[in-house]
């Protein structure tokens, strides 16, 4: 990355409103497709300066902006890589977060190779952090992590893998203005996290002992290491998030009857405290910090409208304010100033398409920075709002449903249904710009959140358990099936559309509903279910707890062999009756391209319509401007032709650069 030389040319400017663009005749992509155009906005904590991820015609860079002069003070092209966050260490430093995907022969299959670079406001220099350090391990992901800082020491704490044939995952002291990395704590292969205090002090490391399929907390406030927490299991069950103000205790959230709750690990001997923080049929989604050394600061909870439980009672009651101004859409704290005078919040759903606010608690304001999608403005957003159905055992499912613009009353419009990934994850109200995209284009969008997905309580996710192709398939489809019942949806225009997860869905919808579907499509999606076994015991190790998560959520691998056949797409190709559109990222690292490959095969074997469009330099989640075009062009394509809507727009070309097999 390199610093731009010239700041004037800088199309944004702070705390200004966004004119409301005309209605143009013809649907552009790229009002959609496009990166958002501002991203992971980050307030110094002075309440100084704010720095943010900004898009531009080549390319994304950061930039630093000081708020009383409103003025670009720093900007940074990263352009060569793929900008991933931007956050404040200190007044002084930021530091700037990017990836790239890596390949080696020495190692089995890609990765995706993170790189914290620290830059200093006042030198206006930058380092890598590490700049470098003997032994590192070549394939780590995670080498970009910081999990604490020592203010005046100038000091980051970054875990690293080092060693060559089973490498230990040490903790680096690492001068933030240099890069210098120095050992600061000895680990072993095992660690799979660490705790640091604000003075520096290793307070635990967290471990997963594959062979033993033991999982341990050990700490050191007492000078030497202690285990206080050990449990056999082939999956972890808590996870270690933070530790309090005072430094003598973990936070941790486990699953609590039919909820997610907050517990606390002493120390000094691993006593318990808890449950606290819990609501029923609800999940925890994040704990809230303050500082790089992750002290617990508040709860987020999930579901179609994210609600959060902070410690500070003015700061609760100031977000309770915000969300009672927007209460179509979701808010999302994202950074605060060090007295929470100042915070930066996100807006997004049916008040804003990922609209960045400054709120300022002392003088009661709030003032838009900017917008991630500033051609979409709010009388453009589809309508978004939750509904529930029935699914045939009775069990109530949620959806997200987006209608298109002024189309409240319209009755059989032709459907999108879009599955999500994960699958332990949820669709919400938040802005969507695929969904938004289709909607524009003239569809009725479902989302329907399935059995197993997140965010609804535990028996809910663990009801989706070994139910691939089945009756998390059937949610799918009776969210279908409602909504034509209801009159809303055409029951002959109906198409199923989703990526990873959401495409499994998709390619078993075309498998196993075949007179339900018009068309398919499916990104990045697995069709081959035990080979996506084989591939990540291959990867990871047959004994690592992602195995045993996987055999948990989907099947045993071993055992259920003739089960997960059945429910593979890719072994019953023959049933499908529509056409299969397929489009997957060359460096997919999470699903190998090797699984849509497959599902091509079959198909064209089984004398079925199938396509597959090769999305070069593209990973898993859609990183850059480019291929996401590229994704909405051929979708929209795909369906003017199988599945066109009343009144087609006309729609601004693209040239196409990707791989069409």
């Amino acid at each position: 990355m390199r610093q731009l030389n010239s700041l004037r040319n800088i199309f944004f400017s702070l705390l200004i409103l966004i004119a409301a663009t005309n209605n143009a005749a013809a649907l552009n992509i790229e009002d959609y497709g496009l990166l958002p155009d501002i991203r992971s906005v980050s307030i110094s904590p002075d309440g100084k300066h704010y720095a943010l991820i900004k898009r531009g015609n080549s390319g994304d860079a950061f930039y630093i902006v000081n708020i009383a002069k409103n003025e670009v003070v720093a900007g940074v092209d990263a352009s060569a890589v793929k900008a991933r966050s931007v956050y404040f260490a200190t007044n002084e430093h930021v530091i700037l977060l990017s990836s790239k995907t890596r390949r080696s022969f020495r190692i089995r299959g890609k990765w995706e190779q993170d790189t914290a670079i620290s830059f200093n406001l006042k030198t206006k220099k930058m380092k890598v952090l590490p700049t470098s350090y003997k032994d590192l391990y070549e394939a780590q992901s995670g080498l970009g992590r910081i999990v604490g800082i020592n203010e005046q020491k100038k000091e980051v704490y970054m875990p690293a893998y080092v060693g060559a044939s089973e490498p230990r995952n040490d903790l680096l002291r690492v001068n933030i203005d240099n890069g210098r990395a120095l050992l600061h704590a000895r680990g072993n292969h095992y660690v799979i996290d660490w705790f640091v205090g604000d003075q520096g002090k290793v307070l635990a490391r967290e471990e997963y002992r594959e062979r033993e399929q033991e999982h341990r907390v050990l700490s050191k406030v007492s000078g030497k290491w202690k285990t206080i927490y050990t449990k056999k299991t082939d999956v972890p069950d808590i996870s270690i998030l933070a530790i309090n103000h005072s430094e003598d205790a973990l936070i941790y959230s486990e699953s609590y009857q039919d909820a997610d709750a907050i517990y606390s690990m002493s120390l000094s001997d691993g006593s318990i405290t808890g449950p606290m923080f819990e609501e029923e049929k609800t999940d925890i989604q994040s704990i809230l910090t303050t500082s790089l050394n992750r002290k617990f600061d508040g709860i987020l909870y999930s579901g179609l409208l994210p609600s959060y439980q902070f410690l500070d009672e003015n700061h609760q009651a100031n977000m309770a304010a915000i969300q009672d101004l927007y209460p179509g859409s979701e808010i999302h704290p994202i950074s605060n100033t060090a007295d929470k005078s100042r915070s930066v919040i996100l807006v997004s759903g049916n008040e804003g398409a990922d609209n960045y606010l400054i709120f300022d608690s002392i003088e009661r304001r709030v003032s838009l920075l900017g917008t991630g999608y500033p051609e979409v403005s709010k009388d453009k957003i589809a309508p978004v709002k939750a509904i529930r159905y029935k699914a045939r055992d009775g069990l109530s499912i949620s959806a997200i449903i987006t209608k298109p613009l002024n189309s409240e009353n319209a009755k059989k419009l032709p459907m999108i249904v879009m599955p999500h990934g994960g699958p332990e994850s949820y669709d919400s109200i938040r802005f969507d710009w695929w969904a938004q995209f289709l909607a524009r284009k003239g569809y009725l969008v479902l989302q329907p959140n399935f059995r197993g997905s997140s965010g609804f309580g535990n028996d809910f996710r663990i009801a989706g358990r070994g139910k691939w192709g089945k009756e998390m398939q059937d949610d799918v489809s009776d969210g279908v099936l409602a909504m034509i019942k209801t009159g809303a949806a055409d029951p002959d225009r109906v198409c199923i559309v989703g990526a990873s997860y959401g495409g499994y869905a998709a390619m078993a919808g075309g498998a196993f509903s075949p007179d339900l579907y018009r068309c398919v499509v499916a990104v990045a999606g697995v069709s081959d279910i035990p080979k996506m076994l084989r591939d990540q015991a291959y990867t990871s190790g047959k004994r690592h707890w992602v195995v045993s998560y996987w055999n948990s959520v989907i099947g045993n691998s071993k055992s259920e062999k003739e089960k997960l056949n059945k429910i593979s797409p890719v072994n019953a190709a023959a049933n499908f009756k529509a056409p299969l559109l397929m489009l997957h990222g060359k460096d997919d690292t999470v699903v190998p391209i090797v699984q849509s490959k497959r599902m091509l095969k079959a198909m064209r074997k089984a004398g079925k319509q199938a396509e597959l469009i090769t999305l070069k330099g593209e990973d898993h989640w859609l990183s850059s401007s480019e291929t996401r075009l590229e994704l909405l062009k051929s979708v929209s394509d795909f369906l003017d032709q199988y599945n066109p809507t009343d009144n087609l727009i006309p729609m601004e070309s693209l040239n196409h650069s990707s791989a069409v097999q």
